[in-house]
């Protein structure tokens, strides 16, 4: 495991994963007869972050005693479907703290 691309040998039979960001996941496995400078392999992807709701930038507004939140749709959710349910707030903000710029992950419940 490691937070950075690999840089080290690939062992045949290996299974190696790595993260960037905090938002991607690369793993693989290398074959049981990886022969050293010429192997094949395959690959496969996918994408999960459809469907949310994304705050706009500049989205805070007040308007009768409420402070509200500017949305977007992203992705092709079932919209119908989440009238009657519970929503939260989850993920990843950037907080200014001088002199830098803080990440931080929020959920809430």
């Amino acid at each position: 495991k490691s937070s950075e691309p690999l840089t080290g040998q690939l062992e045949p039979g290996g299974k190696y994963y790595y993260t960037v960001e905090h938002s991607t996941l690369v793993a693989f496995a290398v074959g049981p007869k990886k022969n050293e400078g010429s192997f094949g392999f395959h690959m496969i992807g996918g994408h999960t972050d459809s469907p949310n709701i994304k705050l706009k930038p500049k989205s805070k507004k007040a308007a009768s005693g409420c402070t509200m939140l500017s949305v977007e749709c992203y992705g092709g959710g079932l919209w119908h479907t989440w009238f009657d349910r519970d929503l939260s707030v989850s993920g990843r903000v950037l907080v200014q703290q001088q002199p830098q710029k803080d990440e931080k992950f929020v959920t809430t419940e």
